[in-house]
C-alpha cells in the first residue's frame, strides 16, 4: 500500500480528473498531471475488469506496490484497464514506465 502521503485526496482525485491530461499503455490508462513534486496517485480498477471486490482489491494491491517503488513525479489518477497475465506487480512496473514517463 502507498503511504499515506502518496496517496490522493477525493477532492484531488476530481481536479486530476478535470484538468489532466489522457495517457494510455497496455494494461494501464491515466488521467496525469506532470509537476515537481514526487509523484502522487490512486488507483481505480472497474468492475467490468474484475467482478468481486476480492479481485478488484488484488489488482489495486498490485498496482499501489509497482508504484511504491516508482521515482517519478506529479499526480495520476491510473485506471486498470486489463487483468495481465504475467505476475501483476511487475507487469503493471513495466507499464507504468511506459504511462507516466515525462
Amino acid at each position: 500500500m502507498l503511504p499515506k502521503r502518496r496517496r490522493l485526496s477525493a477532492r484531488e482525485v476530481k481536479d486530476v480528473m478535470a484538468a489532466g491530461r489522457s495517457r494510455r499503455a497496455g494494461l494501464l490508462s491515466a488521467k496525469y498531471i506532470a509537476g515537481g513534486a514526487p509523484l502522487r496517485a490512486s488507483a481505480v480498477v472497474s468492475k467490468k475488469v474484475a467482478k468481486k471486490a476480492v479481485e478488484r482489491n488484488r489488482l489495486r494491491r498490485a498496482l499501489y506496490r509497482a508504484l511504491s517503488s516508482y521515482k517519478g513525479t506529479g499526480t495520476a489518477v491510473i485506471f486498470i484497464q486489463k487483468v495481465p497475465a504475467d505476475p501483476l506487480t511487475p507487469a503493471f512496473a513495466n507499464d507504468l514506465v511506459v504511462l507516466l514517463k515525462n
